[in-house]
């Protein structure tokens, strides 16, 4: 079985050299000829829509692959491109974390990255392995492949989708360095004293004033396909909006420090304290997400 699985490798290297020009102008022609038969190597059943489900819709966007589990959980989503182009990774990493699959897959059917999209780290220190079989040995490349084989995949497993109850976790963040939103104390008159805002799906925003704060988190879930136009208005007291696709107030009255993000408009004039609390909420109410998981970073 082990020559067998070395001599697919070998195969599919060879197969890679000799169309490389029509493979790097055809991500079908790359899945067809690279990316299946690598899957089916290690196990998986392309043809069998409970093992792998092509085009898997998450609501936010579309992952190429999805790899289902036998209890119909999913195990990792794949994002596939043509031969030597690249993915997009915090859009698919995104996708991982709005629907709670811990593990994401980038393949251009010869280099192959497996992510760890829910870990709390930066995107860079997300990935746990990646090979390449072009440049790389095909034990090696099996050997690292392991950990997407069918039967024994991966080592944990996923949690529930964010918007499912979550257990209680306790994020360590190193205090010289920053804290959890959750954490973040204001005081009465003082400077922001964070320059990052980190979210569960690694990505990061520079901040320099408290009301951007509130923009970040709001630009966060507009990016990631949170906040949609069919949830606003977002009020904010009887006779103001937090978020409006315009910067009009329901009294008349237009947003005092109006930011613009996409196609909405975020009303950021208030109190640091306050501003604090309406990125939690935003984050909570329409991200269903932690604030323990939003990581305030000096850097």
């Amino acid at each position: 079985m082990l020559e067998e699985a070395i001599r697919k490798i070998e195969e599919l290297r060879q197969r890679a050299e000799k169309f490389r020009a029509e493979l790097s102008k055809n991500e079908m022609l790359t899945r067809y000829a690279l990316i299946d038969p690598f899957l089916r190597l290690l196990g998986w059943n392309t043809e069998d829509p409970t093992q792998v489900k092509p085009e898997y819709s998450t609501g936010a966007g579309r992952p190429d692959y999805a790899l289902m589990k036998d209890d119909g959980t999913i195990l990792a989503f794949i994002g596939a491109k043509s031969l030597g182009k690249t993915e997009d990774l915090t859009q698919y990493i995104a996708y991982c974390v709005q629907v709670g699959v811990r593990y994401f897959v980038a393949t251009d059917g010869v280099r192959w990255e497996v992510y760890d999209a829910l870990k709390e780290r930066p995107l860079s220190e997300k990935r746990i392995t990646s090979w390449d079989i072009l440049n790389e040995k095909p034990g090696e490349v099996l050997r690292k492949a392991f950990v997407l084989f069918r039967f024994a995949p991966f080592s944990g497993e996923a949690p529930a989708p964010i918007g499912q109850a979550q257990p209680q976790v306790n994020v360590k963040v190193d205090e010289t360095e920053g804290v959890p939103l959750s954490d973040l104390r204001v005081k009465p008159g003082s400077a922001l004293p964070y320059r990052i805002i980190r979210f569960p799906d690694g990505r990061e925003y520079e901040v320099r004033w408290w009301n951007d704060l509130l923009e970040q988190s709001a630009k966060w879930l507009v990016e990631t396909g949170r906040l949609t136009r069919d949830k606003l208005p977002i009020p904010l007291g009887g006779t103001r909006y937090l978020v409006h696709h315009e910067p009009v107030h329901p009294n008349g009255k237009r947003f005092r420090n109006p930011k613009h993000i996409g196609d909405f408009w975020v009303e950021t004039h208030d109190s640091a304290e306050r501003l604090v609390e309406q990125a939690t909420r935003l984050l909570q109410q329409y991200g269903n997400v932690d604030p323990r998981q939003v990581i305030l970073l000096k850097r």
